[in-house]
C-alpha cells in the first residue's frame, strides 16, 4: 500500500490540535477530546478501509482483462500456427507472397493482444523493485515463442500445443498470484502513513 490521502492526514492533525487546545483551557472537556479521538481514528480507519476495496477492485479487473487478453492471445496465435503450417508446405514464391497477404494480418491481431498483455507488467528490473520479474518474464517469453516467425519447419501440431499449454500453464500461477495478493487483507504500516508532497 502507498500512502493515505494527506488531506485526511491533515484533517486528523487539526482535530487532535483542536482537541488539545480545548482540554488545555477546559480539563472537564476529556470526554469530549476523548470522542474526537475516537472519532479521528474512526476516520482514518475508514479511509484505509475504503482504498483497499478500491484497490482489490482493481486488482480484480487487472487479473480478469489479463485472464480475457491470454485466452483471445492463445486463440489468435493458435490461428497463425494453422495457417503457417499450411502455407509451409508451398513452394518459396508462393509462400513469400501468402506469407504478406494471409498470415501477416493474423500475426498482427496475435501481436496487439501479446503487446496488451505485456504492458500490464512491472517493467521494474530491480529485484527491490518487482520481486516477480523473473517469473513474468519466463511467462512473457512463453507467449512470444506461440508466435515465433523462425519456427522450425519441422514442427507440427503436437509441438505447438505443447508450447500452448505451457504458456497456459504459466499463466495459472501468476493468475493465482495475482488472486491471492488481491484477496489478502492489508494491514497498515507506518510507511502507509507518511505525507507525501510533491517535488518541485
Amino acid at each position: 500500500m502507498k500512502s493515505l490521502n494527506p488531506t485526511i492526514i491533515i484533517a486528523v492533525i487539526i482535530a487532535a490540535v483542536a482537541a488539545i487546545t480545548v482540554a488545555w483551557n477546559s480539563p472537564t472537556a476529556f470526554n469530549g477530546i476523548l470522542a474526537i479521538i475516537i472519532a479521528a481514528g474512526a476516520a482514518l480507519t475508514a479511509a484505509w478501509i475504503s482504498r483497499s476495496i478500491k484497490i482489490s477492485e482493481f486488482r480484480q479487473k487487472w487479473i480478469d482483462d489479463l485472464r480475457n487478453d491470454i485466452s483471445a492471445y492463445v486463440g489468435a496465435a493458435e490461428k497463425w500456427f494453422r495457417k503457417w503450417e499450411e502455407i509451409n508446405t508451398l513452394h518459396s514464391e508462393e509462400k513469400e507472397r501468402l506469407y504478406r497477404i494471409e498470415l501477416f494480418p493474423i500475426s498482427n491481431k496475435a501481436r496487439v493482444i501479446l503487446h496488451r498483455i505485456k504492458l500490464r507488467f512491472n517493467p521494474e528490473v530491480d529485484p527491490e523493485d518487482n520481486h516477480d520479474k523473473i517469473q513474468d518474464d519466463d511467462f512473457l517469453k512463453s507467449l512470444d515463442d506461440l508466435i515465433n516467425q523462425n519456427f522450425d519447419p519441422r514442427n507440427t501440431w503436437s509441438d505447438w500445443d505443447k508450447l500452448a499449454n505451457d504458456a497456459v500453464e504459466k499463466a495459472r500461477k501468476i493468475l493465482k498470484r495475482e488472486w491471492e495478493v488481491t484477496k489478502k487483507v492489508q494491514i497498515p504500516c507506518p510507511s502507509d502513513f507518511k505525507l507525501i508532497c510533491k517535488e518541485k
